[in-house]
């Protein structure tokens, strides 16, 4: 009866609560790079690189933010001798960190309650139960329940070879949504991307 009850508040528990079922999207740089666009000859030198791993290589830039300068009117050059402007992305992380932050959270959650329940005088098949019950909750119920969360890390420099001159940024973007995985999360997190560093030019 009281395994019967426990199941029924696992149950409960863990099809409880509410998620995102609309996408969300968000951007923010750490610093403004303002150009004066009618100064600019638009002819610009772009070199896109991904240090980024696990999984994170799958964000690709390169095109989308040649073609969408190309939309703007510039001219995409092959050397930066050849251009008025230079523009440096590099992508430094862009995944999901939530399922693992809900293996670790489970791990540390089944053997806390297993122990507690040891030590309220449960016995030992109860407290494995609890244990394995409360790591469900933890890793399966977030899992199925909570928003996916994935991120994008990308430094931006932006070099004016006639002023000689730079600037330096750091973009974060994000994409949220219920059950939302790397494969569809990377196409958002590039356009997401692009347009925000397009936008500066």
């Amino acid at each position: 009866m009281k395994k019967l009850g426990l199941l029924l508040i696992t149950i409960g528990l863990l099809f409880s609560g509410c998620g995102t079922l609309n996408l969300e999207t968000g951007a923010k740089m750490t610093n403004s790079i303002i150009l004066d666009h009618s100064r600019i000859e638009k002819k610009i030198y772009v070199q896109v690189t991904n240090t980024a791993n696990s999984g994170g290589e799958k964000m690709l830039l390169d095109k989308s933010i040649k073609e969408s300068l190309l939309e703007r009117g510039y001219v995409i050059v092959e050397s930066s001798s050849e251009a008025s402007l230079g523009l440096f992305v590099n992508v430094l992380f862009a995944n999901n960190l939530k399922e693992a932050k809900a293996i670790q959270a489970a791990s540390v959650l089944g053997v806390t309650s297993g122990i507690v329940a040891m030590g309220a005088g449960s016995s030992t098949g109860d407290s494995l139960l609890i244990g394995a019950t409360a790591a469900l909750i933890g890793a399966t119920g977030a899992k199925v329940l909570e928003d996916e969360t994935f991120k994008a890390v990308v430094d931006i420099h932006v070099c004016n070879y006639k002023e000689d001159s730079s600037r330096r940024t750091r973009l974060f973007v994000k994409a949220v949504q219920m059950y939302l995985d790397i494969d569809e999360a990377m196409p958002i997190l590039e356009k997401e991307t692009t347009k925000s560093i397009v936008n500066i030019f």
